[in-house]
């Protein structure tokens, strides 16, 4: 399979459109308040970029305990899985607004065939996770 990664000038912020998009569909065909709806899963934004030897990935998980979040490789994909609580106040509330996903959340990541899966490192430091992928000798 061939995996590409796509570069854009900043002028062209076509990822980002492309999950504004993405967002809003999935919230129009999966909007709904009956009982027992089940919430789906969130996406966090997801950055990647091609170093000289290696790739890194940055995702936004504003919120999100360290010992939630899963990170592993299988078949050449990156997964990165968790969930986040509901951060408003527990009890009666009147609300105004409400944008903050919360609950599970799953990204997948095609990784090229050029990443080394098997030494995969990742930290995570005031709201993203780094993820750094080397490349295969």
């Amino acid at each position: 399979m061939n995996h590409a990664i796509l570069v854009h000038s900043q002028g062209e912020d076509l990822g980002h459109l492309a999950r504004h998009m993405t967002d809003i569909v999935h919230k129009v065909l999966h909007s709904g308040f009956s009982p027992g709806h089940k919430r789906p899963e969130w996406a966090p934004s997801v950055d990647m970029c091609e170093l000289e030897d290696r790739f890194e990935i940055i995702v936004e998980l504003a919120g999100v305990r360290r010992e939630e979040i899963e990170v592993y490789t299988e078949h050449g994909v990156l997964t990165v899985a968790g969930s986040r609580d509901d951060p408003m106040p527990e009890g009666k509330v009147r609300l105004y607004q409400m944008e903050i996903e919360h609950g599970p959340f799953r990204r997948t990541i095609s990784l090229p065939p050029s990443a080394d899966e098997d030494a995969v490192s990742a930290r995570y430091r005031d709201g993203f996770l780094r993820i750094e992928v080397p490349k295969r000798p």
